[in-house]
C-alpha cells in the first residue's frame, strides 16, 4: 500500500538540515570547541523534547465530539 507524505515531513527536513548548517557555520565563525558541540545538541534535544511534551498534552475536553 502506497501512501503520500505531505509536505511536513520535508519541511522538517529541511529545517534540520538548515540548523545543523548554522549550526557547523557559527562554530566555526567563533572558534567554538568541539566539545561545546555536544553540549548544545544536548540542550536542543531536550528543550524540543519539552516543547514536544507541551504541545502534544490535550486536555479532557479536547476529544472529538462523539469519540466516547
Amino acid at each position: 500500500m502506497a501512501r503520500r507524505c505531505s509536505g511536513n515531513g520535508l519541511m522538517l527536513a529541511g529545517l534540520i538540515v538548515t540548523l545543523v548548517g548554522l549550526a557547523v557555520a557559527l562554530r566555526a565563525t567563533l572558534q567554538i570547541p568541539g566539545y561545546w558541540t555536544t553540549v548544545a545538541v544536548g540542550v536542543a534535544l531536550l528543550i524540543t523534547g519539552a516543547l514536544r511534551s507541551l504541545v502534544g498534552r490535550r486536555g479532557p475536553d479536547s476529544s472529538p465530539p462523539g469519540s466516547s
